[in-house]
């Protein structure tokens, strides 16, 4: 596996069942924790947070498995009833409007996992542009997979003003701080 986590974890560790299991349940935590972190926007049903950062993050540096296992590790405790959800919500939100941005989580952190673990390069600025491309990739994944869902709720005219446009200047940030951690954690 080529990611970043087994390039930092001692050889003798990786692939063990308990490691594996450690990580996804470590991701799903950081998800559900980054989730909290929400900024409500007046206009939209669909809030500003931190957990598609954390999913991407998590995803490219864990790679395909880990990262779409902590995936469906969060949603799965969510649909559960566990309140780890933006705003603390559990199985409802898997039925409203921002149930498509969830349910893309795991193709997008399946997707960048992929990418990552695929990347040959041992160029810096290729590296870099390799992680923001990805990062974007999957940011677009969420966002097609939240657009349909959302027009169901808002119309299909509305889906634009209400459920992308107001996140492109975060996504911007996003991608510059994933390939920032990306590229520092790389360094060492």
């Amino acid at each position: 596996m080529n990611t970043l986590l087994s390039a930092v974890l001692p050889q003798r560790i990786v692939g063990r069942t308990s490691t594996t299991v450690a990580l996804i349940s470590l991701g799903a935590v950081l998800i559900a924790a980054m989730t909290q972190v929400r900024i409500p926007l007046p206009f939209t049903p669909v809030p500003i947070t931190g957990q598609t950062f954390a999913v991407i993050l998590w995803a490219m540096v864990a790679g395909r498995t880990i990262g779409a296992a902590s995936v469906a590790t969060y949603l799965v405790a969510g649909a559960l009833g566990a309140p780890v959800f933006s705003g603390f919500a559990s199985i409802t939100a898997l039925w409203g409007p921002t149930s498509g941005y969830l349910l893309g989580f795991l193709p997008a952190a399946f997707v960048a996992g992929t990418i990552v673990e695929n990347m040959t390069t041992s160029s810096s600025i290729v590296r870099a542009a390799q992680y923001a491309i990805t990062t974007c990739l999957a940011i677009v994944i969420i966002h097609v997979c939240g657009a349909a869902v959302l027009a169901t709720f808002v119309g299909v005219g509305n889906v634009w003003s209400m459920g992308v446009a107001p996140f492109l200047i975060v996504d911007v940030v996003k991608t510059v701080a994933i390939t920032s951690i990306l590229m520092s954690v790389r360094r060492k």
